[in-house]
């Protein structure tokens, strides 16, 4: 029976504490997949379970405090430069070229010669 996209998630991280404890009693992850699919409180499969559990032991998940286990990393990319302050901070777009950053801004700003033609063709008729 398919679940509800992200319902494995949601499974395994509300009952983290449980099975992580069973584990470090010994317990199989076979038998406390078993026990918990006999008695509903999981719906995934046993492969699902699994991967989200070796997840878990592999520290990839959040911690009981809710602090990730692993530093996120820094790129050596340099950040994107900021917009010049005379720029409206909502037409900014830090991946478009000077010339189409320039056409992006023209436009939204409404200063677009085409639309003043087209204004022009249907103020005539």
């Amino acid at each position: 029976m398919p679940a509800e996209w992200g319902q494995a998630k949601i499974e395994i991280l509300a009952l983290r504490d449980e099975i992580l404890g069973k584990i470090e009693q010994g317990v199989l992850v076979r038998t406390i997949y078993e026990e918990l699919s006999a008695s509903g409180r999981i719906t995934m499969s046993r492969r699902s379970f699994y991967d989200r559990v070796k997840q878990l032991r592999s520290g990839r998940t959040a911690t009981k405090t809710g602090v990730p286990t692993k530093a996120p990393s820094q790129s050596s990319a340099t950040p994107p430069t900021l917009p010049p302050s005379n720029t409206q901070a909502a037409s900014y777009l830090p991946t478009l070229k000077a010339k189409e950053q320039a056409a992006l801004d023209r436009l939204w700003g409404g200063d677009d010669p085409e639309d003043d033609a087209s204004d022009e063709t249907e103020a005539s008729q």
